[in-house]
This record gives C-alpha cells, structure tokens and sequence, in this order.
C-alpha cells in the first residue's frame, strides 16, 4: 500500500505533468490566465459588503486667539463601520476619508462633547458608509479662556534653600506671560529666574522657564548679577 507521501508526489507529478515540455509561449499565457483571475477574483471580492474598524479624522474649529484646550484635542476616533470593500480599501488607504469637522463651544469649566455633535458630524465625513459601533458616547474636554499677567522678575532661590549670593538688576525688569487665565492666575510675584550653576558676578543672560502652555514675553532677559 501506498505511503501518504507517496500519493502526494503521484498526485504532484499528476498536476505538473501538463505543463513541462511546452512552448514558452503556453507559459506566458498561462500566466496571464492566472492573473486576469486573481484580478477578477479581488474585484469580485471588493464588490461585497464588510465591516472594519476605522480611525476617523478630527478637525477641531473653535476660537483659538481667546480660548486654550488645557489638553490635546484627539487627532482620531476610532469606529466601526460597514460599508463596500472598495470604499474601505480607500478608507484604510488615506484616501476619501475627509476629516469630521468639530465645533465645540470652548467655555471655560467646559468638560466634554456631547455625542449627539459629534457623532453627527463623524456620520457626515463617513458618507457612504454606515456607522455600527462608536468608540465613546463623549468626548472629553478642558478649554479655558486666555489671560496676560504682567509680574516682576527675581532671582530664584537655590535649591538648598538659602537666600541667592547675588542681586540682580534685570532688562526688562518685568515680563508679561500669556496662558490658560486658571494656570496664569497661580504664577507667584515676583516670578523667579534660576540661576545655572557656575554663573558669576557681572553680565549674564539668563533663561525664563514658564509651566506648559503658558509663554513669556520673552525667552531670555538680561541681568546683571552683584555678590550680595
């Protein structure tokens, strides 16, 4: 009896057998054959109806001179959708997907997005595909209102704790920081400018380190340091 082996390799040489000792010509339009039907096969294929999980998009339209998101905005949402395989195939490719424009009204103590905006305007940029599952039923948000304070430059304490070894005389002797009005409101006065290590008596351009979303007037001042 047969091995298993045996019968494959019969079955293999069964299979082959057609094709050797042709003409190249018979190779070449067999392999057109071949692939005019995966072609005809993958376009079939597209034709139908799937469901995928797709990242949409976002693009957030709100009043950036006068309000400030105190966290990032997400880029994307993910959903699930059904819709024909060529226009997901486009989807996943990049192209076709338009972004959702989302217009939140930025108030402060402002704290998500209701579903009933945004999915709406998700549904709108899926045109053509029907929206089956949603990643969330909220988006969340911080917005605050941008505020200017105006405060008086002094030398940071060390770390050590003691009072600083030198007096400084700083150009300009004030600066204005622009941020979200809750962060801006806690800056301290005198606002303090370190010291780095090494530094002496005399001329010296020191850094202005500010908190995450708050800007100085400017990056750096000029002072000129005395020994106490």
């Amino acid at each position: 009896m047969p091995t298993p082996w045996a019968r494959a390799g019969r079955l293999g040489r069964w299979l082959v057998e057609p094709f050797t000792g042709q003409e190249p010509g018979f190779y070449q339009a067999a392999a057109v054959c071949l692939l005019a039907a995966v072609v005809f096969w993958q376009m079939n294929a597209l034709n139908k109806t799937y469901s995928t999980r797709l990242s949409c998009p976002l693009v957030w339209r709100y009043d950036t001179a006068h309000y400030v998101s105190l966290r990032p905005l997400p880029a994307a949402v993910p959903v699930v959708v059904t819709g024909q395989g060529w226009r997901l195939l486009r989807a996943n490719l990049g192209m076709g997907l338009h972004p959702a424009e989302l217009r939140p009204v930025p108030r402060p103590g402002t704290r998500y997005l209701a579903a009933s905006t945004w999915q709406r305007s998700l549904q709108t940029a899926l045109e053509g595909l029907q929206v089956d599952e949603w990643a969330s039923d909220t988006l969340r948000l911080t917005f605050d209102r941008y505020a200017t304070r105006r405060l008086p430059l002094a030398l940071a304490a060390p770390d050590s704790g003691r009072a600083p070894a030198f007096t400084a005389h700083f150009e300009p002797a004030a600066l204005s920081f622009r941020g979200p009005a809750s962060v801006v409101a806690r800056l301290p006065s005198p606002y303090p400018v370190a010291l780095p290590a090494g530094t002496g008596p005399g001329a010296a351009r020191l850094a202005v380190r500010a908190p995450a979303l708050v800007r100085p007037a400017a990056a750096q001042v000029q002072a000129e340091l005395r020994a106490r």
